[in-house]
């Protein structure tokens, strides 16, 4: 994590100083970076949200009130800018298999991760059917290591609505997962017969 900014550098950056101005952007985009793919699980995206986000801060930093974090603001930025495009578009988040195309495992082994890579799959893609905030949400928690308090400071909401969210969207994503994996054939059960 870099290096805490002091509401001294926000106030020199206010004024225009082009070298707080860096130093604003230097000590925080790997971290901004890193909540932008989080939340969007697309380099090219998280590319444009960081971009967005800076420049939305940046341009707003003279009324920006001392209270908090600055890195808060700019996850707080982060997130309604995701939450915009989520709106305008649903995206679905891609899944790495986790299987390199050199795979030299045993079967059993390689079954086993098609089947990890299923559930994770059928997980995200439940993910992605929660509705814009409720998601933004549980990315936040689970992703970036958000608290509740936390999370209820950047979406704006109260802490209890959080919690509420979080509770009914684990039971949502658990079901609709459930659903979507019942409908597939397991990787060990599909192969067996191939093997005899």
């Amino acid at each position: 994590m870099a290096e805490t900014i002091t509401w001294d550098i926000v106030r020199e950056a206010a004024r225009g100083s082009p070298t707080a101005r860096r130093d604003l952007v230097d000590r925080t985009v790997d971290d901004l970076w890193a909540l932008a793919m989080r939340l969007t699980r697309r380099k090219d995206q998280a590319d444009d949200v960081v971009q967005e986000t800076y420049t939305r801060a940046l341009a707003t930093l003279d009324g920006l009130q001392p209270n908090g974090r600055f890195e808060g603001y700019l996850a707080r930025i982060a997130t309604n800018v995701v939450l915009e495009r989520w709106r305008r578009h649903r995206p679905t988040a891609p899944v790495s298999d986790g299987l390199s195309d050199e795979a030299t495992e045993p079967w059993q082994q390689v079954a086993d991760a098609e089947d990890d890579r299923r559930r994770l799959a059928a997980v995200w893609s439940a993910v992605g059917e929660l509705e814009p905030k409720p998601r933004a949400a549980v990315l936040l928690f689970y992703a970036n290591g958000e608290s509740c308090d936390g999370i209820g400071r950047i979406l704006d909401v109260p802490v209890g609505t959080v919690k509420t969210w979080l509770h009914r969207s684990r039971t949502q994503i658990r079901r609709r997962a459930e659903t979507l994996l019942a409908g597939q054939p397991a990787a060990g059960g599909a192969r067996t017969g191939d093997l005899t």
